[in-house]
């Protein structure tokens, strides 16, 4: 029988002593040293974090950018995320896995879990990079047990790969573009595109 994925949490009452925000925050010097250190996170289940609102699973967010285009996708059926089908993003993230947690990972695996899924993704090799901002939304369901992290990869040229069956149609188009209809994505990519030019400059 297969073992059942454990994915990277933290308790949701850390964030509400921080200050819960709704959207988008640039503040991630004060909530990320408190929601991602070591000692304050905790693997669970993956089908226990998805309806269990103590905790938020933390998901890093790669907005991949080459010049003054950005990459948009539409999330297919194959994405794990039933709730997200059919919907533009212009991030690319995912759970980080007790497996991403290596025996040199000083973060419980982040960096690496997110490596892993640029890698599997899109084909994008990147090392660390800094976080640019926090997402939490809880007016859905999906953000109300999820927690976003955002990071900004600055790519050479547009070679991605849409190989997996939750990224369809992958292409960088023009910022103006992305930014034209914001009701065709996802929440979490809309914030993003509302404050695009706020994380590009940080």
């Amino acid at each position: 029988m297969m073992t059942e994925e454990r994915v990277l949490c933290f308790e949701r009452k850390l964030l509400e002593e921080l200050g819960v925000f709704q959207g988008l925050s640039l503040e991630v010097e004060k909530y990320l040293p408190i929601l991602t250190a070591s000692s304050h996170l905790v693997y669970l289940n993956r089908s226990e974090a998805e309806q269990d609102k103590r905790f938020k699973q933390l998901i890093p967010y790669v907005l991949l950018v080459c010049g003054d285009k950005i990459l948009r996708y539409r999330r297919g059926k194959g994405g794990q995320e039933t709730r997200l089908h059919g919907l533009y993003s212009v991030g690319i993230g995912g759970h980080i896995s007790e497996e991403d947690h290596g025996l040199f990972s000083a973060d419980r695996g982040y960096q690496e879990g997110m490596r892993r899924e640029l890698m599997e993704e899109v084909a994008v090799d990147a090392g660390n990079q800094p976080a640019v901002a926090a997402i939490n939304d809880d007016s859905t369901e999906v953000g109300q047990v999820h927690f976003g992290v955002v990071h900004i990869v600055r790519v050479p040229d547009e070679s991605v790969a849409g190989g997996r069956s939750g990224i369809v149609g992958p292409e960088f188009i023009s910022m103006a573009a992305a930014k034209k209809d914001l009701a065709g994505y996802e929440s979490w990519s809309r914030f993003c595109l509302e404050n695009l030019d706020r994380l590009l400059g940080k």
